[in-house]
């Protein structure tokens, strides 16, 4: 059997006035071949919207089958720890076949090395399983908006592994394009609303997507990421700019 699937009732409250039937559930494919842990993800994911369907999987291999019977998918979490599987295998495959579907690695002990890969196989989002659930529901919530979820550690971690590179990629330190660009703003010195009007976005998620840098650079001030800032940034100036002088993807 190809795992579990839970649906929420629809909730009458929900209902737009006049449409006649719900929005469409937020669809979550769960991949863990623990059940406690996939329960656990089940409580914390059940709270974050009012419908929501979780489609549960005890491995990879069932995870991509479930997923090919799925199209309308929104959110992939994938453990790497398998007794007969292993998950890092599986990143790319489950990348292509969803490339638009954002995927998180959800793990419990993973080497900096191997994370960094899985990174640069397409995940957008490292969460460890000991996070609480609260910090599991924002760092669900940013990559559903669109960013990219890191621990501050593994920031740190990635920081020092790339610290001898003579131009980090976005990929190896987790950033997307548009915290990238916001960053070398930053290296430059230039404030909240220059930033926002260079590249044309609210100055609020310029302070919103500040605060995630920070975290990624495991640093706790404007000041500190700024010097941090200017050794990722510069260096990566000076092969990877493009025609239109920014960095590309």
């Amino acid at each position: 059997m190809w795992g579990f699937l839970y649906a929420i009732k629809v909730n009458l409250s929900s209902l737009m006035p006049g449409s006649g039937h719900p929005a469409k559930p937020t669809v979550v494919l769960t991949v863990d071949d623990h059940p406690l842990i996939r329960s656990a993800l089940r409580e914390v994911l059940c709270v974050m919207t009012e419908r929501i369907e979780l489609i549960e999987a005890s491995n990879p291999e069932e995870g991509l089958a479930l997923l090919g019977e799925r199209a309308d998918t929104d959110l992939i979490l994938l453990d790497l720890n398998f007794s007969q599987h292993k998950g890092l295998t599986f990143v790319e495959r489950f990348r292509a076949a969803a490339p638009a579907v954002p995927l998180i690695i959800y793990t419990m002990h993973e080497d900096a090395p191997t994370l960094r890969q899985a990174l640069a196989c397409g995940a957008v989002g490292i969460i460890p399983k000991t996070h609480s659930a609260k910090l599991l529901q924002k760092a669900i919530e940013l990559v559903m908006e669109g960013g990219v979820y890191v621990p501050p550690e593994f920031a740190r971690q990635l920081a020092v592994m790339d610290a001898g590179l003579p131009a980090p990629s976005p990929a190896g330190v987790a950033m997307s394009r548009q915290q990238w660009k916001i960053l070398e703003l930053l290296a430059q010195g230039s404030p909240n609303k220059e930033i926002a009007n260079k590249l044309g976005i609210a100055s609020s998620t310029v302070k919103n997507q500040l605060t995630v840098i920070f975290q990624k650079l495991g640093v706790a001030n404007r000041t500190q990421a700024a010097i941090a800032a200017r050794a990722l940034v510069n260096p990566a100036k000076e092969g990877r700019r493009d025609a239109a002088g920014s960095i590309p993807e």
